[in-house]
């Protein structure tokens, strides 16, 4: 499945690099990206996310995007933190490397790291064209030790995930992303499974004030279960996850969010039925925008208009 993902992304790829057209104002992205010159190399980057949603916009070119946000309540003492720095590849290309969102073994939500591009296809940016992009993310994989036992988590993504603008001040997110959700054993137990989902999201963007804006994202996520009390092996199945809050751009080259995280049942049982509140916390996040082409410029002289 990774190598289909690699091979289908690559053809898409090839198609944006060579027939994408500059990309133009009144797309309906937030006014916080200040265009200070043509090519983008003066003024900041905007936002290629939600929360951990990925949205249907690059960073843009000769831009560079690193951001996070952590939480001491989703497991008291510890610091859980999730991030993404991502970086321009022309107009409408980007690499980046991200945790993107699953539910660990013990139930937390503790996403997995990965690697990927994500390519804006180039459609006219005017009116209410919506904005269509594609994703692939190829998972690193994420370990954790219960004694002698060694559980390994790993998920690698295609995201298909559209933008509408629904007036100056609404925009509305939705996607499809395709996982393979793998799970390893290793040490004193041997084993390893993969299933393949299919996981829809969506989010919302709303402009209260200058510079502000509340968010929410809800989707499915892969949902790993092990209990290393029992001698059943680990399961792959679907969960949910959903984020609401809200975003302050407090610099041109910075912005803080706060929200709150939880996470639905999506199975029945004796205990929960579906749509339970399984479990919440408060997270805490900031992004920051680098305009790296406008600072080689001045260092070296390179990427200059």
């Amino acid at each position: 499945m990774p190598g289909r993902l690699t091979h289908i992304a690559c053809l898409v790829a090839c198609a944006v690099l060579t027939t994408a057209p500059a990309r133009a104002d009144g797309d309906g992205q937030p006014a916080e990206v200040d265009r200070e010159s043509a090519d983008g190399r003066h003024g900041p980057a905007g936002t290629a996310r939600l929360f951990t949603m990925p949205i249907a916009d690059v960073v843009g070119a000769y831009q560079m995007t690193i951001g996070g946000d952590g939480s001491l309540l989703e497991e008291p003492g510890v610091l859980s933190f999730a991030g993404v720095a991502a970086l321009g590849v022309g107009d409408l290309a980007q690499v980046e490397y991200r945790h993107t969102q699953a539910i660990s073994a013990g139930g937390r939500n503790a996403p997995v790291p990965a690697i990927g591009a994500q390519f804006q296809a180039p459609l006219p940016r005017r009116g209410r064209i919506p904005a269509v992009a594609l994703a692939l993310r190829l998972g690193l994989g994420r370990g954790q030790s219960f004694g002698a036992t060694e559980l390994i988590e790993r998920v690698a993504d295609l995201y298909l995930v559209t933008r509408w603008s629904a007036g100056d001040s609404l925009r509305l997110h939705a996607g499809a992303r395709i996982s393979q959700a793998e799970v390893e054993l290793a040490g004193d137990r041997q084993f390893t499974a993969s299933r393949v989902l299919l996981l829809p999201t969506a989010g919302a963007e709303l402009d209260t004030m200058a510079g502000a804006r509340l968010v929410t994202e809800f989707g499915l996520a892969p949902r790993f279960d092990f209990d290393p009390n029992s001698a059943a092996e680990p399961v792959i199945d679907y969960g949910a996850l959903g984020r609401i809050g809200a975003r302050w751009r407090m610099h041109r080259y910075l912005s803080v969010d706060s929200s709150l995280g939880y996470q639905i049942e999506t199975r029945s049982s004796a205990a929960r039925p579906p749509g339970s509140l399984l479990a919440w916390d408060i997270r805490m996040g900031a992004e920051l925008y680098l305009p790296w082409g406008h600072l080689a410029c001045r260092a070296t002289g390179a990427f200059c208009p």
